[in-house]
């Protein structure tokens, strides 16, 4: 998780850059950053099966993860800053999701 947030920050700290030495960036990481949320659903999934996590929390990481796996699935179908804005509000929700769940335990 750490690894997007630093991804993005450098994204956003080279914007004197070109945006096409951005976007091939960002191209060039998604798979990775795609691995690592998935990693992070996995385990959340894990703790929300417990029955400890609250729906609305269950239903925001559905709902972000659901955004990020139509980019990972079809990483082509969308521009790099609509990828780096889904990649990073989901990894937010997620670990924010998975520390809520690690205290419900």
């Amino acid at each position: 998780m750490r690894s997007l947030l630093i991804m993005a920050a450098a994204c956003f700290a080279l914007s004197a850059c070109t945006t096409t030495s951005i976007d091939t960036a960002i191209q060039t990481n998604l798979p990775k950053a795609c691995q690592i949320l998935q990693t992070a659903h996995v385990a959340f999934s894990a703790a929300a099966a417990t029955g400890n996590v609250k729906p609305r929390t269950v239903a925001k990481v559905k709902a972000a993860y659901g955004g990020v796996a139509i980019v990972c699935a079809n990483p082509a179908g969308v521009t790099a800053a609509d990828a780096l804005i889904r990649v990073v509000s989901a990894s937010v929700v997620i670990s924010t999701a998975l520390k809520e769940a690690r205290a419900a335990e």
